[in-house]
């Protein structure tokens, strides 16, 4: 009898890990080519401030971006959606707490055998000062983009952001130069 509840005991140990985590959000996109959908999973863990995004291969196997994006309380949780090209788009966001508000999104497309980070758009205002607002949008696989701010028209730009791995990408990353509202 106490080996039986020392064997549960342990294999609840075991699995408290696994337990704690929880799915934020997923979505279904084939951006490898095969012809069958992987599955793109932000997972949460009580107490982190970053989720992970965990992509479920179908020729590869698992794919762990760790701390990919930020998330926060009510109003500040990240979601993912698929582009009308099939590319998923990772959303995080502070929309509710503070003057200072921003949406960030990361374009995820699958590119050189590896998915890869393919665009970054980042929008920002402030909420008691219309004017200092703005956006960016790059993208990270031609080098072109666009940037707006303040009440200001929306202007060309040509920067050197190079699209990374997915793995490679970090929420403690600093935004782009070329997109940073103070700039």
């Amino acid at each position: 009898m106490t080996s039986r509840f020392a064997l549960a005991l342990l294999s609840l140990l075991l699995a408290a890990p696994a337990l704690a985590q929880a799915v934020v959000d997923s979505s279904l996109s084939d951006l490898n080519g095969d012809g069958l959908r992987e599955r793109f999973t932000l997972l949460h863990y009580p107490g982190a401030d970053t989720v992970d995004l965990i992509v479920e291969d179908t020729g590869t196997g698992r794919v762990t971006a760790r701390d990919i994006a930020w998330t926060g309380g009510i109003g500040q949780q990240p979601d993912i959606d698929v582009a009308p090209n099939g590319s998923i788009r990772l959303h995080s966001r502070n929309e509710s707490i503070g003057r200072n508000r921003w949406v960030q999104t990361l374009t995820i497309a699958y590119r050189d055998g590896a998915y890869r980070v393919a665009g970054f758009t980042y929008e920002f205002y402030d909420t008691l000062n219309p004017d200092a607002a703005g956006s960016c949008d790059l993208n990270l696989l031609t080098g072109r983009g666009f940037v707006t701010r303040g009440p200001g028209p929306k202007k060309t730009i040509a920067h050197d952001v190079a699209a990374r791995r997915v793995t490679d990408w970090r929420e403690s990353d600093p935004i782009p130069e070329i997109c940073r509202p103070w700039e």
